[in-house]
């Protein structure tokens, strides 16, 4: 049997951990999910029971007989889907809503205390609650319960997600594990098959000085790979915790709308409509922000094909301005076009519109109110170039080379706007059309971005 070869090895490595690291992590959400769904349950039995004792202390004030107290009880705290019980010193029952719930084993006193704990029945596992309370001289027992359906069904859905999840993300690792070891391995298979030619009668033909060059030609390209790999490690870390630190906070902001609005039992309808408003804008960030790093994840894999059509570049220009218009009245900014009738162009119409609205977003975004932004397309001979200047504060010159790195925000005041990927991926889209996206002037009255596209692009 032939032996796997040393790509395959380190992708069938690579996917193990990979699988032994995905299925910790879903184990561990899955089971933190149940806790939070449990613990979401047993805060609403607190409650329930806290307002079952007051009602049965107003009760008791107006009605000598406990029997007859705890039996209003029971008619005025009727919760549908919920379990209410009202015992006496001994364990027994004066009122019940038991609404499915079977309690089995010893009876319940309340000198056993206060005690919650999942009760296991017929119809599935409920949540139980005692609360002893004494009034007057008498002591009572006060039962509450409810079903942990939504909680398990909470719980299945999650399972599901993840069986459905974990496979496509473990087959799009090993392909990229696969693409990622065949780039990193290529010097190392010249290497090695230079060095096979030498020792199969190569180094008998060459004298001494020649093997010594022909060894330190090998000992340069493998440097040279260790430099490549390191390189592309950092870069792989630094994307990754930049990308965790822009996930984490819309994210977390989703979360804690949720659990401020579930740590009650009811609100005012505008409390719940603020908060769905708060997690739509949220999760379009999201999906803003999940689309920008899909975008460049294939263009650094090189699958993102180019779709060329005809287009014309002063229509599309024209367009990328009425767009933006509405972002910019709201910021008391205007947006001018200068073009030529017809500038005809070859290329993706989708990216070139997504390059041009990036590059005016963000002129629109860093130009003073009362300003103005200017979009211009000139053709010149072989070339058209697209100019977008804005009336802002201008960009220091040390940033100006790091400005098109991914996930860099000069401005701290405006990174819920966006996540820095706007210019690395127009520039990605100039590239990708034989052209180039530079920083051509910035100042104290603003800056200018040109886009260099070959007018020939076919």
């Amino acid at each position: 049997m032939r032996s796997l070869s040393l790509r395959a090895r380190l992708t069938v490595w690579y996917s193990v951990a990979l699988l032994a690291i995905l299925t910790v992590f879903a184990a561990v959400v899955i089971w933190q999910q149940q806790r939070i769904g449990v613990r979401r349950v047993d805060r609403e039995l607190d409650d329930l029971a806290a307002t079952l004792a007051n009602v049965l202390q107003d009760e008791l004030t107006e009605m000598p007989n406990a029997a007859a107290a705890a039996e209003e009880v029971r008619r005025t705290m009727a919760v549908q889907n919920r379990a209410l019980a009202i015992l006496d010193a001994e364990g027994r029952e004066l009122a019940a809503t038991w609404s499915g719930l079977r309690l089995t084993g010893d009876p319940l006193r309340p000198r056993d205390g206060g005690r919650t704990w999942t009760a296991a029945t017929a119809d599935g596992a409920w949540r139980v609650r005692t609360r002893p309370e004494s009034f007057r001289t008498d002591a009572f027992l006060l039962v509450v319960g409810a079903p942990l359906n939504d909680v398990f069904r909470e719980r299945r859905e999650a399972v599901e997600a993840m069986v459905i999840g974990m496979p496509i993300m473990l087959v799009a690792a090993v392909a990229g594990g696969l693409w990622l070891a065949s780039v990193g391995l290529g010097p190392i298979t010249e290497m090695a098959q230079r060095a096979t030619g030498l020792s199969t009668g190569g180094m008998e033909d060459l004298g001494e000085s020649n093997r010594h060059d022909e060894l330190g030609v090998l000992a340069r390209a493998f440097n040279g790979l260790v430099a490549r790999l390191r390189d592309a490690l950092r870069t792989q870390r630094q994307f990754m915790a930049d990308a965790s630190h822009e996930l984490r906070t819309p994210v977390s902001v989703i979360q804690s709308a949720s659990d401020v609005m579930l740590s009650r039992d009811r609100r005012d309808e505008a409390e719940y409509r603020e908060a769905l408003a708060i997690a739509g804008d949220q999760a379009r960030r999201l999906g803003r922000l999940v689309e920008d790093m899909l975008v460049l994840a294939r263009a650094d894999a090189g699958g993102y094909p180019l779709r060329r059509v005809h287009v014309y570049l002063n229509e599309i220009a024209d367009d990328c301005r009425r767009t933006v218009d509405v972002l910019a009245r709201a910021r008391n900014v205007r947006v001018e076009t200068a073009a030529p009738k017809d500038v005809p162009f070859s290329g993706d119409d989708e990216l070139l519109r997504r390059m041009i609205l990036n590059l005016l977003q963000n002129a629109v975004q860093h130009t003073r109110e009362g300003g103005a932004v200017r979009v211009e397309v000139s053709p010149n001979g072989s070339r058209v170039a697209v100019r977008v200047t804005d009336e802002g504060r201008g960009i220091a010159e040390a940033d100006r080379v790091r400005i098109f790195d991914r996930f860099v925000q000069l401005d701290a005041a405006r990174r819920g706007a966006g996540a820095g990927l706007g210019l690395p991926i127009a520039r990605w889209i100039a590239e990708a059309h034989g052209g180039a996206l530079d920083l051509e002037a910035s100042g104290a009255d603003g800056s200018t971005f040109r886009v260099l596209l070959p007018a020939d692009a076919t």
